[in-house]
């Protein structure tokens, strides 16, 4: 007998006697499988890919081994060549993996059972992966170490059936969330450790509440990463760097010591500031985007002898690609560089010379505005919420204002995709807004009973997109034994394609006050409101209003005609206001403001 392979592991041994000029492989003559009792021999021979009659060559046996520990079936995975009466018997000899019969989990207390569960990737009924049962421990154990449990223990135990199954049992011992108690900063000089603590966001836990001292692995990871290299920076400290970090947790009580050893190096001060490169916009005008220098300290080639401060720096060069971008130079390129200068003789502070080099190329115009997936929409409502234009030069403030314009119309699925911007052959661009549109509507109903209104119901239609044009339809119906209550309103934002919007509404009321037998009353009436925009602006309009309201009641209403000081009557209004909305992000606004008045 020779064996070809054991456990999946391929052999050098050959499977015939081989001639060094012209090597013969075996013809398979048979195939049997041993060790299996869950899966048939022939659905494991097939499995396998090998046919009989043909050449086996050791590659074959490599890619059948390989192919049946891929079913998930099998621990181990053997095949052998033995001889019968001269004919040649491939042996497949497999160690089956026991099914999954059931798995439970236990322990979950102070973080929801469901999550865990959902981190458990073993499936009942199937064959026992304990890879994937690994992976489902080490995905348990670290979802407690992202939330602070440091000594949490995930156990897991197998235990056979009488029908010759497994049955997993998953046990987590969660331990003590981890509390930063204390926090050392080792090799600060300049700034104590307190100041220091204060620019993080993982501190140690205090006297209130929300001082939980909650040690978070990724909140850690930011302190060293960003945020104490970023608060140095805005120092001068430009070498700043965090060379450890260590954590000593107790595990009895769950209190922990975080230790950031750091290097603050020297602190820097401005030298000279200069920008080159630039011809659309001069020295002073550039100047302004300055907001650390006085006028003329740009460019004079004099030492400016500030503390660098990293923040204004950057915000500086954004101001400047800005102030591009929004004069169609699209393809504008704004490199900062920080030269360090040994101090100078007598002096033992350092200088950092700013620069920024500036390539504007070419300005870019508005070929085109395309806009993609407003099946229900029309093109023009959209249109008229972008506040680009083609011919014109490329501006990003205001595409973003267009982009946020759209984005408010609440008609698309949120977020929108960002618009693409494609240069054209002639260097301009062409614009795409992609929307993707929504369920706008809204239909409300019920019943109710009250002593007041008795048995009865309400209806409530509102669509805020009526045929895909922008405008708001809105009906609400409240009726029963002792009311009947109806409202009709109808708004155009835009009366005929101009900027004139306009809302009528209609109403019909009746009521009967059937608590000291007071009568009936019936309102009826009606409202026209004219919106022009002030003074040319997207977002200021001035409205006019108009409303009108009889009022009837029945006989022996007296005492309800004295309480509402009206008899039989008619009322007329008028009103004017005013309103501001430049909210970003409705229908729950993330910038902007609203003025009513």
């Amino acid at each position: 007998m020779l064996v070809l392979a054991i456990g999946g592991a391929a052999t050098a041994s050959p499977l015939a006697a081989q001639d060094q000029a012209a090597p013969q492989f075996p013809r398979v003559d048979s195939i049997t499988v041993e060790g299996n009792s869950r899966l048939t021999s022939e659905q494991i021979a097939t499995a396998a890919g090998i046919v009989l009659g043909t050449e086996v060559t050791f590659r074959d046996v490599q890619r059948a081994i390989r192919t049946l520990f891929a079913t998930g079936q099998f621990d181990d995975v053997r095949i052998e060549q033995r001889e019968a009466e001269g004919r040649v018997v491939l042996v497949i000899v497999v160690t089956e993996r026991p099914v999954l019969r059931s798995w439970t989990l236990t322990g979950p207390e102070k973080l929801s059972a469901r999550d865990v569960r959902d981190r458990i990737s073993l499936v009942q009924g199937r064959a026992l992966d304990r890879a994937a049962l690994s992976r489902s421990a080490f995905a348990i154990d670290s979802m407690y170490r992202d939330q602070g449990y440091y000594g949490v223990r995930v156990a897991t135990r197998t235990t056979p059936t009488e029908d010759g199954g497994v049955t997993v049992a998953i046990d987590v011992r969660e331990g003590n969330r981890v509390a930063i108690a204390q926090v050392d900063i080792t090799g600060n000089t300049q700034y104590s450790d307190e100041e220091i603590v204060g620019a993080m966001a993982s501190k140690p836990e205090g006297f209130w509440w929300f001082r939980s001292g909650r040690y978070e692995e990724d909140r850690v990871a930011q302190d060293v990463r960003q945020r104490l290299p970023d608060w140095y920076g805005d120092r001068g400290y430009v070498d700043f760097q965090v060379t450890g970090d260590s954590l000593v947790p107790d595990s009895t009580t769950g209190k922990a010591v975080l230790t950031l050893a750091v290097e603050e190096g020297q602190q820097y001060r401005i030298g000279k500031v200069e920008v080159v490169g630039n011809s659309r916009y001069s020295t002073e005008e550039l100047g302004e985007s300055f907001r650390f220098l006085l006028p003329g300290q740009l460019n004079n080639g004099q030492d400016l002898g500030l503390v660098y401060d990293r923040s204004q720096w950057q915000a500086a060069q954004e101001r400047v690609q800005t102030l591009y971008s929004n004069s169609g130079y699209i393809r504008s390129q704004v490199i900062a560089e920080e030269a360090r200068r040994s101090p100078a003789p007598g002096d033992s502070v350092p200088l950092l010379d700013l620069r920024l080099n500036i390539v504007e190329g070419q300005p870019a115009y508005i070929n085109k505005i395309n806009i993609v997936g407003n099946d229900v929409t029309h093109e023009r409502v959209i249109r008229e919420a972008i506040v680009i234009v083609p011919g014109e030069l490329f501006n990003r403030d205001r595409l973003l204002r267009s982009y946020q314009n759209v984005s408010n119309l609440n008609f698309f699925e949120q977020p929108m995709a960002i618009p693409d911007i494609d240069p054209t052959a002639s260097g301009d661009v062409d614009i795409t807004f992609r929307v993707q549109e929504k369920r706008t509507g809204n239909i409300n109903f019920g019943a109710s009973i009250g002593q007041g209104t008795g048995l009865g119901g309400f209806l409530g239609l509102e669509e805020p997109n009526l045929f895909g044009r922008g405008k708001r339809g809105r009906l609400q119906w409240q009726f029963g034994n002792n009311i009947n209550d109806f409202q009709l309103s109808y708004s155009d934002p835009a009366i005929l394609e101009s900027r004139i919007s306009g809302t009528i509404s209609v109403f019909n009321s009746r009521q009967r006050f059937i608590v000291g037998d007071l009568g009936r009353r019936q309102q009826e009436g009606g409202s026209l409101q004219i919106g022009l925009p002030w003074l040319g602006s997207r977002y200021s309009r001035v409205f006019a209003s108009y409303g009108f309201q009889r009022i009837n009641y029945s006989e022996g209403s007296a005492a309800i005609q004295q309480r509402f000081n009206c008899a039989p009557c008619s009322r007329s209004t008028i009103g004017l206001s005013f309103l501001r909305d430049s909210r970003i992000g409705l229908p729950f606004p993330v910038g902007g403001s609203l003025v009513s008045v």
